[in-house]
């Protein structure tokens, strides 16, 4: 999928769900545990062990899955990433080093704000989205106040959301939200309950989709 389709489609689900884990045996069965509750995007974060080898495994499985990858900060990784499949790369800063990086290879790149400032300039430096990060930290109306005077900065909330919050981001104008350990329960990966983790992702895709708080 190309940059401007990746885009549309995270719009269209409205959830990223993003796992950052120790367990890398974990990978495929959360993958599958995404597809099989009805999304169609996921994020992994780089913090993973041996991750981005993982992804070609997944997108390999799962051809379907847009794969993102996070917590992304010097251009060898995006590069690597990029090689094995990943569909969109996202950094936790206003990261300036990996933009051409990922344009030059037709992906889709997502830099972080946490400051009007920031936000404004990382959509600037050239990021498809903008992620406010950490997002717990900031009151949902946030979003609402910086796009009064910049109502074409399309900004992605994550870190720290639980459902509650995630939908009162959305509905004061953010295009999407990511979650993690809300949805991806360390407890549940821990013992493998990925039955439960399906049951979270589907109740949380149904109420972000239908507004239902």
């Amino acid at each position: 999928m190309n940059t401007s389709s990746i885009k549309e489609l995270i719009k269209e689900e409205k959830l990223v769900p993003i796992l950052r884990t120790q367990s890398q045996e974990a990978v495929l069965p959360v993958a599958r545990s995404v597809v099989d509750a009805g999304c169609r995007i996921i994020e992994f974060t780089l913090t993973i062990d041996g991750i981005i080898g993982e992804i070609g495994k997944v997108k390999s499985k799962y051809p379907e899955l847009v794969i993102g990858l996070g917590t992304v900060l010097e251009k060898k990784e995006a590069e690597d990433a990029i090689n094995n499949g990943v569909d969109f790369i996202v950094s936790p800063i206003l990261n300036y080093d990996i933009v051409e990086t990922v344009k030059s290879r037709d992906k889709m790149i997502i830099l972080s704000g946490f400051t009007p400032t920031e936000i404004y300039n990382a959509h600037k430096a050239g990021s498809d989205i903008v992620k406010l990060f950490p997002a717990s930290e900031m009151a949902p109306t946030f979003i609402k106040r910086v796009k009064g005077p910049f109502p074409f900065l399309e900004i992605f909330p994550t870190g720290g959301l639980d459902l509650i919050t995630a939908i009162q981001f959305l509905s004061y104008g953010a295009i999407a939200v990511g979650m993690g350990n809300n949805v991806f329960k360390p407890e549940l990966i821990r013992n493998k309950n990925y039955e439960e983790i399906i049951s979270l992702l589907r109740n949380a895709n149904h109420r972000i989709k239908t507004m239902e708080i």
